[in-house]
């Protein structure tokens, strides 16, 4: 449950980075690196990643509307004083609205089957985590180096 959570915030960061930088990297850039990094990675053939990205993206498209959802609960209720049962609600509909999350992914393991083997798909997993990792990574790194700018700068 942990690592689904973390994979979670690392998905939202790394789609929040992709729109908050489109001077750098545009989103089709960012796509064909994230791609190319999952196909060399997992040893996707080109046939192999042709069939799966399609449906990959499917997947990706209708697990980030649920993302949003989330998203949209948790600003109604942050900086206000709700009631005890509003929490609740809150609460209670982010949890089924991760539930189907895990569904949403695990209903796609056989449309994915149809083209790779189990451990095709496995190491696809493994390398979108080392991906999100490295991404994190990269924008921690940048944040270090943007303070340390701004106060190199100050002085």
């Amino acid at each position: 449950m942990k690592q689904r959570i973390t994979i979670w915030i690392v998905t939202f960061f790394v789609g929040v980075m992709a729109m908050a930088q489109p001077q750098r990297k545009s989103q089709e850039e960012f796509e064909k690196g994230y791609q190319a990094f999952i196909i060399q990675q997992a040893k996707l053939t080109e046939k192999e990643a042709a069939a799966f990205f399609p449906i990959y993206k499917e997947c990706q498209m209708k697990k980030h509307e649920l993302n949003n959802q989330i998203w949209k609960l948790r600003r109604e209720a942050r900086g206000k004083d709700l009631k005890e049962a509003d929490y609740q609600r809150i609460l209670e509909e982010i949890a089924k609205l991760r539930i189907q999350t895990d569904e949403l992914e695990k209903s796609y393991l056989p449309k994915y089957h149809k083209v790779l083997s189990y451990k095709k798909i496995f190491d696809v997993q493994g390398a979108e985590s080392r991906f999100h990792r490295e991404m994190l990574k990269g924008i921690n790194h940048q944040r270090r180096d943007r303070k340390s700018t701004r106060l190199n700068s100050s002085h």
